[in-house]
């Protein structure tokens, strides 16, 4: 009994020891990656301090996004690279120009530091980039007077007419929800674009539009008497894109856009623009 008793004991030492000892190793390991001791280096992110430049690449062909100016790249991304920099303590900014299908092949050869160029997160490259939460939502929104508050989805459109545009994900799924009532709920009117969505409501020919964000918000623009409603009821995130072995960039670009986030200033920028 004694050995029995001895050995047991022993047994729970060493657990004990081992498990002291992995959380050690986990602890430090952490540390180091955290503080850049012995842990993995980010040679990009050193790069980017030693140069003191972000280098974007960005496709200027989507305004207001990415715009072609007189002698320079202008837009909401533009700015948004830029106000990440002077978040993050980077003095410079380099705007790579880039057609919409190269980006992701500019950023593997390591031609640019992030993409900035309202991309939506494909789940076919999760394993060799790292998407940042996104930082504007341009999915289908619903549009109607501003003296009347707008629905929250479709159960809150009952004997209206809604507006979409045709063949537009709002135009799918409105067609979809109304497949289970044997008597729709509302009726569904599908015009051509989604400006004209919006005007049917001007024109009296529409209670509410169903469109994306970034139409909407450019429409209402010129006409006040419209609002938008602040949470899409179909989701379109945009986000950035980093090489997924540039880890230090990536959280410094997460600290750096919530901190835009809470400031306010992200906001202003999309409102800059949009």
């Amino acid at each position: 009994m004694r050995r029995r008793i001895q050995w047991l004991s022993t047994k729970r030492a060493f657990v004990s020891g081992v498990a002291l000892l992995s959380f050690l190793v986990v602890t430090s390991s952490t540390w180091a990656l955290v503080r850049g001791g012995n842990g993995p280096t980010d040679a990009t992110w050193e790069r980017i301090h030693r140069d003191d430049t972000l280098v974007v690449g960005i496709d200027p062909s989507f305004p207001p996004f990415g715009i072609f100016g007189e002698d320079h790249v202008e837009g909401l991304d533009a700015d948004l690279a830029q106000a990440l920099a002077e978040k993050m303590g980077v003095a410079h900014v380099r705007l790579v120009v880039l057609g919409y299908d190269g980006l992701y092949d500019t950023l593997a050869l390591g031609f640019v530091d992030v993409l900035i160029s309202a991309l939506h997160p494909e789940a076919r490259r999760k394993g060799v980039v790292l998407y940042t939460k996104p930082y504007f939502d341009a999915g289908q929104v619903f549009v109607g007077h501003s003296d009347t508050p707008l629905p929250e989805d479709f159960d809150g459109l009952t004997d209206v007419t809604l507006a979409v545009e045709l063949g537009s994900e709002g135009d799918s799924q409105a067609r979809q929800w109304l497949e289970d009532f044997g008597q729709p709920p509302f009726e569904l009117q599908r015009l051509m674009a989604s400006e004209d969505a919006m005007q049917a409501i001007l024109a009296g020919q529409a209670d509410w539009a169903l469109v994306d964000a970034i139409s909407a918000r450019l429409f209402i623009k010129d006409h006040p008497e419209l609002v938008v409603s602040s949470i899409p009821l179909l989701s379109d995130p945009y986000v950035m894109a980093v090489r997924r072995s540039d880890w230090r960039l990536y959280l410094e670009l997460s600290q750096a856009l919530d901190a835009l986030r809470r400031s306010g200033q992200l906001y202003e920028i999309i409102a800059r623009w949009l």
